[in-house]
């Protein structure tokens, strides 16, 4: 699907099915460098549930028009157009890592919009290397190699892989080729400069979920259990085995605590 956002032409997957009046909207929220193709299995699965699906790409990424967005407070704004776009009232927030400051700065900005948020890989803070900016900036190839490398676990080194035909580690690579050359660099420096994500999480009202992964290099466990601490509404989980990237290396647990979390707010909705 394709739909305007200041101007510019945004790329986003339904899941494979036309949104509908009156279902609730569930909004997927990529990490650094990456697009939409973070989220096929999820995006597919929840939408053939009943949600209305939107798992878009950021400006500069995928097959989005524009320059890449910096800060992540001017990329939650876009993300909020985004759903005054598509008509969506309000949405439950899926964020994995970059993506979780964003739905933290979504639901600060306009708390109204969010009825959940679940954060994948994520925390209230993502400190970056310096080195690894500089090398995005200077290398990007070079640097999707690292990123690549340090956000996958042990399985997928070894093509272990969660869904058949795809292989987890070139996959990745070149997903991360097909956006904008300044996209790695600016993301990865948003994420550096973001201090506002501990006020946010302690100020948040709705329903929250975190998963995270036992063998995160990029954004440790002990770094999203900070975050559920600061947290009064939020259940965790840490999903074993799992590098980083838990939504493909991880499809089946990661979907079933989504439809368990989704429902349990669906049958809250309906008492």
């Amino acid at each position: 699907m394709k739909i305007g956002v200041d101007g510019n032409e945004v790329h986003l997957s339904t899941g494979g099915r036309t949104h509908e009046a009156g279902r609730p909207f569930v909004m997927f929220l990529h990490g650094s460098g990456f697009d939409r193709h973070s989220w096929p299995l999820q995006s597919r699965a929840l939408a053939y549930d009943g949600y209305n699906v939107i798992a878009a790409d950021m400006p500069g990424h995928g097959l989005s028009a524009g320059a890449p967005l910096a800060g992540i407070e001017t990329q939650a704004e876009w993300a909020l157009k985004l759903l005054d776009a598509l008509g969506a009232p309000q949405a439950v927030l899926v964020g994995h890592s970059q993506g979780g400051l964003i739905a933290l700065e979504m639901a600060k900005k306009a708390p109204q919009r969010v009825r959940a948020i679940v954060f994948i890989g994520s925390a209230a803070a993502i400190p970056v290397n310096p080195q690894l900016i500089e090398q995005a900036e200077n290398d990007r190839f070079a640097a999707y190699a690292n990123m690549v490398d340090w956000a996958y676990g042990p399985d997928a080194h070894m093509h272990e892989n969660t869904w058949p035909g795809a292989s987890h580690i070139h996959y990745a690579l070149q997903v991360m080729s097909m956006s904008d050359p300044l996209a790695l660099s600016t993301d990865l420096k948003s994420c550096a400069a973001y201090s506002g994500g501990e006020e946010a999480a302690r100020g948040l009202k709705c329903p929250v979920m975190c998963i995270l992964a036992s063998q995160d290099k990029m954004t440790p466990a002990k770094a999203g259990k900070a975050l559920a601490g600061l947290i009064a509404d939020c259940e965790m989980h840490v999903i074993a085995g799992s590098g980083h990237t838990l939504p493909t290396e991880r499809p089946r647990e990661v979907n079933a605590l989504l439809r368990a979390f989704l429902s349990r707010l669906d049958a809250q909705a309906a008492a």
